[in-house]
């Protein structure tokens, strides 16, 4: 026969049925787990890897194209032994005609689905890797673009943003706006036949007042112009932009040169594409 609960047991249901109730709510708020990612990458990890990357082992496959006015792209071991596999951007220097600039170039993204291009009002992109330049002849007034992020379509025109050496010992980043007017960003000494490390950070926009710069440089967040680690710049022309690596100089500089290339890669974060090791 069964009989009624004293106050004393009564409390102690309360208190068990409440510490159920909560743990049947805490395990209905945990998210469930999600279905195996190729490799059994976790979602998270999934979601931070880079959008982009050149394999060395694909050879060029990984670019949507190359630039060869004269020269060669080619996988090569690192000279100074330290990164492995990397791309050796060579030009003799020689012109192949009087209108043609010297250039040795990679253009774009190759990926699965299609080009990686730059196209979508808002989106922010980063693209880091490691360069090392050698022989790299210039000469004062001259210029040479090691890294660009170029325009393509209707209306293209000048790069937004071009990495130059100058004939000053010294390599710049350098903004150029839809006005065409331009502004040194950023500026070191260059060094030769040593790696140095680079991320840009881009927000996509033709509205200069929405698009964003920001650079860093051997791992550290350069200041830019106005005292800021972010300017504000039109970073998308025509129909989009991309970016090419590699050596396109002006015509006032002579001899060979070679633009060694290591880790290239694009992502929705700086931690996705910085080069690592």
């Amino acid at each position: 026969m069964d009989r009624p609960l004293t106050p004393h047991l009564r409390r102690g249901v309360v208190l068990l049925a409440g510490i159920a109730l909560t743990g049947a709510c805490s395990a209905a708020a945990q998210p469930a787990p999600s279905a195996a990612r190729p490799g059994g990458a976790h979602p998270a990890a999934a979601r931070a890897a880079a959008q982009w990357r050149a394999d060395p082992a694909r050879g060029t496959a990984d670019f949507e194209g190359t630039e060869t006015k004269p020269g060669t792209v080619r996988v090569v071991d690192d000279p100074t032994g330290r990164h492995g596999k990397s791309f050796a951007l060579h030009t003799s220097g020689d012109k192949l005609d009087g209108p043609t600039r010297v250039r040795v170039e990679t253009r774009g993204h190759r990926t699965d689905k299609g080009p990686l291009r730059f196209s979508r009002e808002g989106d922010v992109v980063y693209v880091g890797w490691r360069s090392m330049w050698g022989p790299l002849p210039t000469k004062k007034g001259d210029w040479v673009v090691l890294w660009q992020l170029k325009d393509y379509g209707p209306g293209a025109a000048t790069p937004p943003l071009s990495l130059r050496a100058r004939g000053d010992g010294t390599v710049d980043l350098e903004y150029c706006d839809p006005q065409l007017k331009t502004t040194r960003l950023w500026h070191a000494p260059i060094a030769l036949n040593t790696w140095h490390d680079f991320v840009v950070g881009i927000k996509v926009s033709k509205d200069p007042a929405r698009g964003w710069v920001r650079l860093w440089h051997d791992g550290a967040a350069q200041q830019l112009p106005g005292g800021s680690e972010q300017f504000p710049a039109a970073t998308l022309r025509a129909s989009w932009v991309t970016d090419k690596w590699g050596v396109y100089r002006s015509d006032g500089i002579k001899g060979p040169a070679t633009a060694w290339l290591n880790s290239p890669a694009v992502g929705g974060r700086y931690e996705d594409v910085a080069p690592k090791g």
